[in-house]
């Protein structure tokens, strides 16, 4: 068999030098990147990069430039094969986001199709069935709870406490008295009327402050946000909220302390909404990624995932209130770029 002819000295070190060039743009795109460049450009680039490197390798060091045609053919079906399946998992995480991202303007458009619909129909179904959108619903003070005018009256207590007729018996009872004049009884019966009065409106705003202060508090599903949480959330920050060290910032503990700052109510749903570019320093560890955006969520599955993220792993900040759908929506109007939401965290005197 005659000697294989492979390259010269400078002909390997020249490729190490190459290699070393864009092993250090990789590593400065990753730890560095650029707004401009966006994170499919980004991408682009360091699957391109990733596979010069492989080819540089396997035909330099390896040998198989100079080796025969079989053996080259054999390696290089193989650095294509694992292109495809990385092309084929990639679309598998993207292709269903950018479906969802679509929905939408598809359904602008399906209004437009059909304008014909009465505007109160396409209201009607916008809202979910309610006559008003949330934003109104929020805003609006809940009627006073009456129910306790037809309740029955609580064990231990009479039932003539809740009747309109006990103003009327106090009087006849005052002017029936011994020894009450005619002067006497109007008096009396004047007296025991307002008495009666005052008390029966004090029993009615006790029994109705306390169902109504209850009905107020802001609810929400914690197994939905589970579930969002952990389909969308959970790979970076992890289930448990510890993250990825060097990598991915923890949320247990950091979220509920963002949340307890003037204005860090509004910086979570922002970073969820719009995501987060730049370095961030969480409990002592510096992170330097791209979070990002999640505005293609429904507002309510955003609103429950941060419920989670802030009760799951602790007790709830002070002074917590869950978000809701209408928290949401009254923020994507802002149109903030992952920049932008760096300089708030900045604001809050967060680094």
């Amino acid at each position: 068999m005659a000697d294989t002819k492979h390259s010269s000295v400078m002909t390997y070190v020249i490729v190490a030098l190459i290699l070393g060039v864009i092993t250090y743009i990789e590593f400065a795109l990753v730890e560095y990147p650029q707004a401009w460049l966006g994170p499919s450009w980004t991408l682009f680039w360091l699957v391109t990069l990733s596979v010069v490197k492989f080819v540089m390798v396997v035909m330099f060091f390896m040998h198989l430039k100079d080796d025969d045609r079989t053996y080259s053919g054999f390696f290089s079906s193989g650095m294509f094969i694992a292109l495809a399946t990385f092309v084929g998992l990639t679309a598998m995480f993207i292709l269903p986001r950018a479906v969802a991202a679509t929905k939408p303007a598809n359904a602008a458009a399906g209004q437009a199709a059909h304008a014909e619909v009465p505007e109160a129909l396409l209201e009607n179904v916008r809202t979910g069935g309610a006559s008003r959108t949330p934003a109104q619903i929020a805003d609006t003070p809940r009627p006073t709870d009456r129910s306790i005018e037809i309740a029955a009256p609580k064990a231990g207590n009479d039932a003539s406490t809740y009747s309109v007729t006990m103003p009327e018996t106090a009087a006849a009872t005052a002017a029936t008295q011994p020894g009450a004049t005619e002067g006497e009884a109007p008096q009396a019966a004047a007296a025991a009327t307002e008495t009666a009065a005052t008390e029966t409106a004090t029993t009615e705003t006790a029994e109705t402050e306390t169902p109504q202060t209850e009905t107020a508090a802001v609810s929400w599903d914690p197994d939905h946000g589970t579930a969002v949480f952990n389909a969308n959330c959970a790979a970076c920050h992890q289930m448990n909220g510890q993250g990825i060290p060097a990598a991915f910032p923890p949320l247990a503990g950091h979220a509920a302390e963002v949340y307890a700052l003037d204005g860090g109510r509004k910086y979570l749903l922002d970073t969820v909404i719009f995501g987060l570019q730049g370095q961030i320093t969480v409990n002592g560890g510096t992170f330097n990624g791209v979070m990002p955006a999640w505005g293609h969520l429904a507002d309510g599955d955003i609103a429950d995932a941060l419920n989670h993220a802030l009760t799951a792993w602790g007790e709830a900040p002070a002074g917590f209130t869950p978000y809701v759908a209408a928290d949401v929506e009254a923020r994507r109007g802002d149109g903030l770029s992952a920049a932008d939401v760096h300089a708030h965290r900045e604001a809050l005197g967060l680094n």
